[in-house]
């Protein structure tokens, strides 16, 4: 029977009453359903796209996260090999952004140069991309465990003594490769390293991460003897470099007076894996003589480092290759298309930053340039040049003290200010005398303190003033190193070659990293499936006790009502009133003296009886019809019979209660599983989990938290129908 009438119904307030409570009830599932939703979102993320929280992944949509989500995974979460990729431009991955404007035709000619040139280069060339990572199975470390499997029959046995290892299990088979550039790093040729450099001179092209010795010659050497300033390194050098990813390592020793000559001899000789030193073969004869004879890598080694003069040492990387290669494509008497590649197609192009640009030397001078002579009433300072500011102040207002004249300050440029430590500069540009100490303040501070206020107009404004600048498009690339029509200069263009690498299979990527963690889950729990064999098992059992034990117990109440049966009620309803954690200990203490730790019994037998089950089923059983058991009596029926014909007959409903009630808490069952069950053989699914949970990452914990929901959520939608009528039955009856 409805609480409103249908008459009641059709008022306008009762209807408005109506809809609020749905609005109400709507809210509240949304609340409900938001934290699993965003769990759902997390378990596809990984490290560089975590922090944000959203419903649907960004990478999904948004190719810049995608990259950077690429990037990532393509070079194994190692920062520090993405810095030789990409020197002075990324630190980590959260930095990375996709090239301003992307050109296909420079990952054409790219392809076109692999095509030709690809079979020169060898393993120690080039990294596997998505190889390892922290807390995760990337695809190649999967793809090279399945092919070991395979190649073993699924027997870590054999795999063992094929290759004389003594590995526990598939996941500790991890290979680690993060210093092929440097002097000590050596391939294995046998063994199961050699099966990896097998593995590994089969991988696809898209999965070679090629190794870019220009930029880590940059990051081991350059950088640090000039401290990153490329200022410096110009004015040393004698060169006009706009970023740091545009400086080339030259194949041979720069001549003498030349200031990179000790920096080009240290990092070959001392630093760089020979395997990227060539000598000559007559002269490689003439130090084999005086050596006795080269047997071995580390004859070689000693000849780089201590024998040959640095003129017979060249370097052979893919970066000189591609060179070359550009070079023999377009001669210098042709006009080549390179002062076209990667440039800016018209000044409209170019899009005005809030902020000054990070790695292009000239982009930085124009901004400046433009925000402070061009954009002085959309300049802005920022917070973090107080102490600039203070210290510029001090040239002015001045006491002997050197501390700064507050009083003075304020009265000529009539400001409130009451001490050094709460005066920050003017956001933006005030009026009167402060106003000119604020536009020259500007002119000297670094520019990492400035930011600028967008619009449209000041884009336009400053495509204008870069087209009244540079005349043409073509001399503004040149200028800003955007274009290099040079080829023996050429750098190696990872930015466009990896974007369009992403681009070409984005459909592949996508999918990789939605189904990575779950594939890492998935790979615990089924190739270690004793956690799954012992939560069915573990949940069968407590089924079959728990719609056993507590419909007896509860039908000795209801049918022979012995004197204490109330307060029988009351105590096992008092169990509820205290945590399980609480009888954990005694617990614990109990099943390791009856000796019963790591079994099933330790699991079941605490839970066998369980107060609120017995209370439900009691107030069941007290509602079926008395009548009912006496014909039975009459016609001969003992108490076994009545009990198991009768009674458990009528009480399928609440049966079924009981029984997903048993099945939810042993499937959940996480803290005492763990307690009682250490031992690997006995672990439950949820403790499986846990352990899983403390060597991945947290976004691979989502996922198996997710897996884990799924069983409970399809038992809620396939058995609801049963769950209502258990609970609306006995308030019937």
């Amino acid at each position: 029977m409805s609480i409103i009438g249908k008459v009641g119904r059709k008022t306008a307030r009762v209807r408005g009453l109506n809809i609020t409570i749905h609005i109400i009830l709507l809210l509240g599932a949304i609340t409900m359903i938001y934290p699993f939703l965003l769990m759902l979102s997390s378990s596809v993320k990984s490290a560089v796209d975590s922090q944000k929280m959203s419903l649907l992944p960004e990478y999904l949509f948004n190719d810049k996260v995608l990259f950077r989500k690429y990037l990532e995974s393509r070079y194994n979460e190692e920062s520090s090999r993405l810095a030789d990729n990409y020197p002075g431009l990324f630190n980590s991955f959260s930095e990375v952004e996709a090239p301003e404007h992307p050109d296909p035709a420079i990952y054409k000619l790219w392809k076109q140069f692999l095509q030709e040139k690809g079979g020169e280069f060898g393993v120690y060339d080039y990294y596997v991309a998505e190889q390892y990572g922290r807390g995760v199975y990337p695809l190649n470390q999967r793809a090279m465990r399945s092919l070991l499997r395979k190649e073993n029959h699924n027997n870590l046995t054999e795999f063992n003594n094929r290759y004389g290892l003594g590995v526990q299990s598939w996941e500790q088979i991890v290979i680690e490769e993060k210093d092929i550039i440097t002097r000590n790093y050596h391939s294995g040729g046998n063994g199961y390293l050699g099966r990896y450099e097998r593995f590994k001179e089969q991988i696809e092209l898209r999965h070679r991460n090629y190794l870019n010795l220009d930029g880590n010659f940059a990051t081991m050497e350059l950088m640090p003897a000039f401290s990153g300033n490329l200022r410096a390194f110009n004015q040393a050098m004698g060169t006009n470099y706009a970023s740091w990813t545009a400086v080339t390592l030259p194949s041979t020793v720069p001549p003498e007076g030349n200031p990179l000559r000790p920096l080009w001899i240290h990092y070959v000789q001392s630093y760089l894996n020979v395997h990227h030193v060539v000598i000559a073969d007559d002269k490689l004869a003439e130090y084999a003589q005086s050596r006795s004879a080269l047997h071995n890598e580390d004859d070689y080694t000693y000849l780089v480092e201590n024998l040959a003069a640095p003129e017979d040492l060249e370097v052979r990387s893919i970066n000189n290759s591609f060179r070359n290669w550009l070079s023999e494509k377009y001669p210098k008497d042709m006009q080549n298309p390179l002062a076209k590649l990667g440039g800016y197609p018209d000044f409209a192009a170019i899009k005005l930053s809030e902020e000054i640009p990070k790695d292009n030397l000239f982009a930085q001078a124009d901004w400046a340039e433009f925000a402070i002579n061009k954009a002085i009433n959309s300049l802005e300072l920022k917070p973090g040049s107080q102490a600039d500011f203070v210290n510029y102040l001090k040239g002015f207002y001045a006491l002997p003290d050197s501390s700064l004249d507050i009083a003075k300050l304020n009265r000529e440029l009539n400001t409130r200010f009451d001490s050094e430590l709460n005066l920050y500069p003017a956001k933006t540009l005030p009026a009167g005398k402060y106003g000119e100490l604020w536009k020259d303040f500007v002119r000297k501070v670094d520019s990492v303190h400035l930011q600028l206020k967008l619009s449209p107009e000041l884009q336009s404004a400053y495509s204008q003033y870069l087209k009244v600048k540079y005349g043409s498009i073509d001399a503004l690339n040149m200028q800003w190193g955007k274009v290099c029509p040079d080829p023996t200069a050429y750098p190696l263009p990872l930015q466009q070659i990896e974007y369009q690498l992403m681009q070409e299979n984005k459909g592949k990527i996508k999918w990789e990293f939605t189904k990575r963690n779950y594939a890492m889950v998935l790979d615990q729990m089924l190739n270690d499936a004793r956690s799954l064999r012992n939560t069915l098992i573990y949940c069968l059992l407590s089924i079959l006790v728990a719609i056993t034990v507590n419909p007896l117990a509860a039908y000795a109440l209801s049918r022979f009502k012995p004197r204490l049966s109330y307060q029988l009620i009351m105590l096992f309803m008092l169990t509820m009133a205290f945590p399980a954690m609480v009888m954990g200990i005694p617990n614990f203490l109990m099943l390791k003296k009856l000796n019963l730790l790591n079994t099933f019994w330790a699991l079941i037998l605490p839970a066998a009886a369980d107060g609120y089950f017995i209370f439900l089923l009691k107030g069941f059983f007290d509602s079926l019809p008395k009548e009912l058991y006496e014909s039975a009596q009459l016609d001969g029926a003992g108490e076994f019979r009545l009990f198991w014909q009768f009674t458990l007959y009528l009480s399928k409903p609440i049966l079924a209660v009981i029984a997903l009630g048993a099945f939810n808490a042993a499937y959940r069952n996480f803290l005492f599983a763990f307690i009682i069950c250490q031992d690997q053989s006995m672990w439950t699914l949820m403790v499986h989990i846990y352990q899983l949970m403390q060597r991945a990452s947290l976004n691979v914990g989502y996922a198996a938290l997710v897996i884990a929901a799924i069983p409970t959520l399809a038992i809620f939608i396939f058995f609801q129908n049963i769950i209502i009528k258990g609970i609306v039955v006995p308030m019937e009856k």
